[in-house]
């Protein structure tokens, strides 16, 4: 076609009625040979072609229903990955090297597959289009005859093609509305999978990318119509959909900052009480390794490792903590308080108490160490949600 000319107000897949719809595209064309010798910069300089084509409903339908049917068989698929796949060092690299796969297969349908107009050619003058439907193609006026060598017949200016404002006003809210609601069903996957997955969610960033660039394409075109065509109602019910989004969004944002500022807490009251705890096991085992009879020093420095325990139990206690590890957090304070029981136990025994009694309270000590020892056994890998 001529640069300038405009194609008809027709579907440009099917030759329905597209009612004044436009889906404006900038095409690039780079030949095959050039490609495979500069690679991707030959893009920087090629040959560009503004164009606009009519969609019917049914076609503008169908690319968003490939991008919504690709959008849920990522998330299923994320969802059974973090959900029942188990990371080893066998798996780890399996899914790195499908993922990878997977993402160029993704990127190279996204690509082409979802392209509904392409250019084979283009020139100062003309541009060649691939991938109008049959019907369309049949439409069309027989193309003027041209002899070999001979230049294209060219236009002189562009006659353009009429709307009714009022249909076109409305496919524009429709497309803007399809786009809030992606958004909204984003953001609606991201909370859902946030609540539903303890430790884990997914990002359902394809639907609230893909809601949000159609959102701003049809509200550029709403925008254009004149006052008498837009409606109170449209906008409001734009508001509120793109509300409900950044409202769940928002919540699932806020929850996570929290959580994140909750776990940096717990990580310092962590280092803190394990600084209490190594001082206060390694002058337990000390005591406990001395030979002789039971002495007053010894009783002094059990009164010593009960304080450096409670100081540990006590800067736990006071921590926040994310609500996935409010039970480790409560065991450690058990555990903690428990070993300064004991310690303070020990610490007002004398050479005259029974030797049963100074095996009860170790047999006591050796027990909550194994305590302490399954507790951080059932920690994750690593502590903090993905």
């Amino acid at each position: 076609m001529d640069r300038n000319a405009v194609l008809p107000d027709r579907c440009f897949k099917c030759d329905e009625p597209a009612n004044g719809y436009r889906r404006a595209a900038t095409l690039t064309h780079v030949p095959t040979a050039t490609e495979m010798m500069v690679g991707a910069i030959a893009y920087a300089f090629a040959k560009r072609a503004p164009i606009e084509i009519g969609l019917c409903e049914r076609h503008r339908r169908s690319r968003a229903m490939n991008v919504a049917l690709i959008s849920v068989a990522v998330l299923l698929s994320s969802l059974f990955v973090f959900t029942q796949v188990r990371a080893t060092e066998l798996v780890l690299p399996l899914l790195a090297t499908a993922g990878l796969i997977g993402g160029v297969i993704g990127l190279v349908y996204a690509a082409v597959g979802f392209k509904i107009v392409r250019a084979t050619k283009i020139t100062d003058t003309h541009v060649w289009l691939k991938g109008a439907g049959e019907p369309f193609l049949a439409s069309l006026p027989a193309a003027p005859a041209v002899t070999p060598g001979a230049a294209l017949p060219t236009l002189d200016d562009a006659k353009p093609v009429a709307a009714d404002p009022a249909a076109a006003a409305d496919i524009a809210y429709r497309d803007a509305r399809k786009g809030a609601l992606a958004f909204l069903l984003g953001c609606a996957i991201t909370a859902a999978t946030y609540v539903l997955l303890p430790g884990r969610y997914v990002i359902a960033w394809g639907a609230v990318v893909f809601g949000l660039v159609q959102l701003v394409r049809g509200l550029r075109v709403y925008a254009r119509m004149p006052g008498e065509y837009r409606k109170l109602e449209h906008a409001l019910t734009l508001v509120a959909i793109v509300s409900l989004g950044v409202v769940l969004g928002g919540w699932v944002g806020m929850s996570e900052m929290t959580s994140q500022t909750q776990a940096s807490q717990f990580d310092t009251a962590l280092n803190t009480a394990g600084e209490f705890q190594t001082q206060g096991g390694s002058l337990f085992r000390e005591v406990s390794n001395r030979t002789g009879a039971w002495t007053d020093q010894d009783a002094g420095d059990m009164r010593t490792v009960a304080t450096l325990y409670t100081r540990g139990a006590d800067a736990l206690a006071a921590s926040a903590v994310p609500a996935d590890y409010a039970w480790y957090r409560d065991g450690l304070v058990q555990n903690f308080r428990e070993a300064a029981d004991i310690a303070t136990q020990l610490s007002k025994l004398t050479t005259s108490s029974s030797q049963s009694t100074f095996d009860a309270l170790f047999t006591r000590w050796n027990g909550r160490v194994k305590d302490l020892t399954q507790l951080e056994d059932r920690l994750p890998p690593e502590p903090s949600r993905r």
